[in-house]
């Protein structure tokens, strides 16, 4: 079940997803839990306005999608544990980012800059955290 909102800071629900809009890009740094990462799919947009012959100084709106990825059922001491956990993650991140796309089409809501690249934002991010969980898991230290 999905749970909305629309509040400053991350929204960590217990939802498979969150829709959010944060306060700054630091918010959506992922989160964990004791038994999973939550991921957040970022996209900063500028709504277009119809029959408008520019949108530029329309608001900027930042709007985000958490997912959270289970680790609870994987042994992340394990190379195949690590892996499973790393698909997840990135299968997670595209997934995200496209129902933020589904819910907020680049056709109306126009990427700002318009480069953005969301799933790999969004897996780079859950990536790094995920790097240091498993070597915890396996008993290294940073």
């Amino acid at each position: 079940m999905a749970t909305f909102a629309a509040a400053a800071g991350i929204v960590l629900a217990p939802g498979p997803r969150a829709l959010a809009q944060p306060d700054s890009a630091a918010a959506n740094a992922p989160a964990t839990t004791a038994q999973g990462l939550t991921i957040i799919a970022p996209k900063v947009v500028r709504r277009e306005t119809t029959g408008a012959a520019t949108f530029v100084g329309a608001p900027i709106e930042v709007l985000s999608l958490a997912r959270t990825v289970s680790f609870a059922d994987l042994d992340l001491s394990t190379d195949a544990g690590a892996t499973e956990f790393k698909k997840r993650i990135m299968y997670n991140a595209l997934a995200a980012c496209d129902e933020l796309e589904a819910e907020y089409p680049s056709n109306i809501y126009v990427p700002v800059p318009a480069g953005q690249n969301c799933p790999d934002t969004t897996a780079r991010a859950g990536l790094a955290v995920a790097d240091e969980i498993i070597s915890a898991a396996k008993g290294h230290t940073k």
